[in-house]
């Protein structure tokens, strides 16, 4: 099981370093980034709303589904519109803003807005007798918020300002992520003998958590150390990198244990089995829902 979940999870980051690496010819449009961030959120959606299905809150699958899709969509949005307003076949590459980094973030926020005002409209119009309406209607918003709206900081930092656009920042975030996946499982598998948090997750440790939260400090370190003598690029000091592991390896492990709450609350082990070593999608995707928001921010406020 080790083997094959470090196996998997060595190509899945292989796969998506070479998207992100061959897309940067394609700035500002990435379309690869577009067409990978549309399957695997459309993926992770129709996971969770089949993972809510087993409880009262059955959302709407055509309006998570469409929901989602519109989250990715609002996403380019900001940019497309930028580049349509300069002369055509000309591109231009994004001038630094302090306040950019905020502002479109506004993008899939009111089409958030949106798709909450659409599920009301239409649960009412499908309204017959009391008593699911409104758990409908919150199943639908969480799927949508959980995997669209945090996933939404995600897809938004490949546009961050930089000689590589927003590819250390997400190999950071990936790095921690990751890294701290690997390293919570395999120290919770080789020293881990007190449970962390045993009602959400039998099998996760102290041990593991702290192995985890190690391994994300190496990740981060990992990622500046190549920016700064292979690609010679603006990256975190040193103090920041470290700081950057600190507080998002924590932010992943969360969001691994809030999805395990999910699929314990829906009495299921994996979101599917899509994924060798690891289950669904949604079960690669949720440590970085939670840490994406914290790398986001951390990199606005601390990156070069």
């Amino acid at each position: 099981m080790l083997g094959t979940r470090l196996a998997t999870g060595l190509t899945l980051v292989v796969v998506l370093l070479a998207i992100l690496i061959f897309d940067e010819r394609l700035a500002p449009w990435f379309p690869l980034w577009f067409v990978t961030s549309l399957v695997v959120m459309v993926l992770c959606a129709l996971e969770l709303s089949a993972l809510l299905e087993a409880t009262t809150a059955r959302p709407s699958g055509n309006t998570v589904l469409g929901g989602t899709i519109a989250l990715v969509l609002a996403n380019w949005a900001p940019h497309v519109v930028r580049q349509m307003s300069i002369d055509p076949g000309r591109i231009v590459p994004p001038t630094y803003d302090p306040a950019a980094t905020i502002d479109v973030m506004a993008w899939p926020l009111w089409t958030f807005v949106a798709i909450l005002m659409a599920a009301f409209l239409s649960q009412s119009l499908q309204f017959r007798k009391p008593g699911q309406t409104m758990a409908t209607i919150a199943g639908t918003v969480l799927a949508v918020a959980y995997v669209g709206l945090l996933g939404s900081f995600m897809i938004q930092m490949r546009w961050f300002d930089g000689p590589y656009h927003g590819l250390i920042p997400l190999a950071s975030l990936v790095a921690v992520a990751k890294g701290s996946d690997i390293g919570a499982y395999t120290m919770g598998r080789i020293a881990g003998r007190n449970k962390l948090w045993p009602r959400l997750s039998p099998n996760k440790t102290i041990e593991g958590a702290i192995g985890g939260l190690v391994f994300g400090v190496i990740g981060s370190l990992a990622v500046t150390a190549i920016s700064r003598f292979a690609l010679h690029a603006p990256c975190l000091d040193w103090m920041a990198t470290i700081g950057f592991g600190l507080v998002v390896a924590p932010a992943a492990q969360l969001g691994d244990l809030m999805e395990s709450m999910i699929k314990r609350d829906c009495a299921v082990k994996d979101a599917s089995a899509a994924v060798p070593g690891f289950g669904g999608v949604l079960d690669v995707l949720d440590s970085l829902l939670f840490a994406a928001p914290v790398a986001y921010g951390y990199w606005v406020f601390f990156g070069p």
